[in-house]
């Protein structure tokens, strides 16, 4: 977890890391006005895990930190679950 926060975490748009120290790590996905959309706990996870996680949620991540985010992902990034 450690070196996904430090390494792979900063490369990704639109995502903050807030620790809390003693609670269990999770990804908290925000809607408009900050407003809780879904959480997922990410304890069970390992580093690959929790890249593809947000990928599939739908944030871009840069190949570089310096790197331009295209138009697409700069305004919204969160894509809603399908109901199934």
């Amino acid at each position: 977890m450690k070196q996904f926060i430090r390494e792979d975490l900063p490369l990704f748009h639109n995502v903050v890391f807030k620790p809390v120290p003693g609670a269990i790590p999770e990804l908290l996905l925000l809607g408009e006005n900050d407003k809780l959309v879904e959480r997922i706990r990410l304890d069970k996870k390992n580093r690959k895990q929790c890249n593809e996680l947000l990928i599939e949620k739908g944030f871009f991540r840069k190949k570089y930190k310096d790197e331009e985010v295209p138009e697409e992902y700069k305004k919204g990034t969160y894509i809603p679950k399908e109901e199934l």
